[in-house]
Parts: structure tokens; C-alpha cells; sequence
């Protein structure tokens, strides 16, 4: 088993929909927020947009991603990287997927409502310098382009999401719901705990992402929490305390379990 301190237990449901592929890259979402979002804000995209797509698929909805490193240099380092990795020992089939993923994601952002805006986000609290402006960007201005519009926000920047999170409690106002991956999350519990007492959705999920590490206390060190408006909400039954959840969750590593989750 997994132990986490008590504050990481959602007290609050919701009706769940899964977005994204199996296992690894997706997210259970409120379904409520799904149907009333205008824009889907989805920061660190990688070689991945299941999420984003299905989103797509499910709403009318502009699709807004963000990240910088998903370039010519990314494409053609994992194409030079899946050649030399290449092995008839290995799912041929899976193998040759990846060669036509780069044209994949060109159908991806050519699609109406899709945009891929190349740049990292940052702190509002971050000066740059003009050259570095080029490459960042902050929640802040992305809000002021695009204005009084209703919203949901994933995001999955592998550790920078701690210089976001108060940028996010200021500019909340109409953010729908949210799912975040929380890396280093043993060393950083204390501003996860700030987050979730001061943003005004509430916690409704948590998943351990099983591909981390694992403390010698069994604290896990990634973690996938889902926020929702609490006008979707209800509280949970006694009953109801149980992670991961059987129907709805996947392990990210389908070859490795899901652990139950205990809270202390």
C-alpha cells in the first residue's frame, strides 16, 4: 500500500468522463465541466495529445496547447532515436506506430480550434528579458487573450507546474475544473497542501502515477489530481473513500498495479 497525508483525500465526487489513450495519458475529468468548457488550456503536450483530441472530439471547444520543446529539433531526435532503438525482438507493429507520429500530430494542429502555441509557461512573477519572451509565457497573459471565456486546464509540465500555482489562484475566476500532474510531490507536500486549501474548486480525484519513484515511507512522488466546480459536487458516502478507483482508473504502467492508496 501507499501512504499519503490526509489532506490529498478528495472528500468531494463528481460524474467522471476518461479522456485520453489507455493507461498513460489519460485523465478523468468531471463530465459537467467537460460539456460547459469554451476553451481546454492544456500545458506540456510531448508526443501525446489523446487528451486533447478526445476533448476536441466531445465539445465545441478550442483546444489551446502549450510547449516549447515539441519542435523540429524534438521530431527529429525521436525519429533518429527510434531508428537506432529499433528491434525485431520487440512489437514491430508498435515500433513502425511511432515512425508516422510526427505526421500525427501535423494532422493534430491543423485541425479548426487547435492551436499549438510554442512557448513554456512561467511565473507572472518572472521578469525576461525581451529575447526570453520569444519562448515564455504566464497564465496571466494568456487570460487577458483570452478574455471572459469559461475553461478547463490540464497540465503535466514535469516539475515547473509549482511556479504556476499562484498564478492560478489569482486568475481562477472562470476555470471550470483542472487536472495536474505534481511531480516531487514528497518534497513538495507543503505547497501542494497551500494549493488545494486556496484554490476554489475542489479536490474530487487522485491517481498515483505508477511509473514513480516510491518513498521508504511508500509516499508516492507523482500524482494526478483532478479539481472540479463546486457546483458539479457532492460529498462522499463512507463508502466512497477508495483509490484508485476500479471503474474508472488505469494504471499508467499497464504492466505494473495500481497500489491501494491510505491516507494518515
Amino acid at each position: 500500500m501507499l501512504k499519503l497525508p490526509k489532506f490529498f483525500l478528495p472528500e468531494s465526487k463528481t460524474d467522471f468522463i476518461r479522456l485520453g489513450k489507455s493507461n498513460d495519458g489519460g485523465y478523468n475529468i468531471p463530465k459537467k465541466a467537460l460539456k460547459e468548457a469554451e476553451i481546454l488550456f492544456s500545458f506540456g503536450l510531448d508526443d501525446d495529445w489523446s487528451f486533447e483530441q478526445d476533448f476536441k472530439n466531445k465539445t465545441n471547444a478550442k483546444i489551446i496547447c502549450f510547449d516549447n520543446s515539441v519542435n523540429k529539433k524534438f521530431w527529429l531526435k525521436r525519429f533518429l532515436k527510434d531508428i537506432f532503438y529499433f528491434s525485431f525482438k520487440k512489437n514491430i507493429v508498435e515500433q513502425l506506430k511511432r515512425f508516422f507520429t510526427f505526421f500525427k500530430y501535423q494532422n493534430f494542429v491543423k485541425q479548426e480550434n487547435v492551436f499549438h502555441i510554442k512557448k513554456h509557461i512561467n511565473s507572472s512573477n518572472i521578469k525576461l528579458s525581451f529575447e526570453e519572451q520569444e519562448n515564455f509565457t504566464n497564465f496571466e497573459n494568456i487570460l487577458k487573450e483570452w478574455k471572459n471565456k469559461s475553461f478547463f486546464l490540464k497540465m503535466d509540465i514535469e516539475g515547473n507546474e509549482y511556479g504556476v500555482l499562484d498564478d492560478i489562484i489569482q486568475n481562477q475566476k472562470n476555470m471550470l475544473g483542472m487536472v495536474i500532474e505534481f511531480h516531487s510531490c514528497d518534497l513538495m507536500s507543503d505547497k501542494i497542501k497551500k494549493f488545494i486549501e486556496e484554490i476554489n474548486l475542489e479536490l474530487v480525484h487522485i491517481h498515483v502515477n505508477n511509473y514513480c519513484s516510491i518513498t521508504k515511507n511508500d509516499f508516492p512522488t507523482v500524482l494526478e489530481l483532478t479539481f472540479s466546480s463546486k457546483n458539479y459536487n457532492s460529498k462522499r458516502n463512507s463508502n466512497e473513500f477508495n483509490f484508485p478507483d476500479q471503474y474508472m482508473d488505469q494504471p499508467n504502467d499497464k504492466y505494473k498495479e495500481d497500489k491501494k492508496l491510505i491516507f494518515y
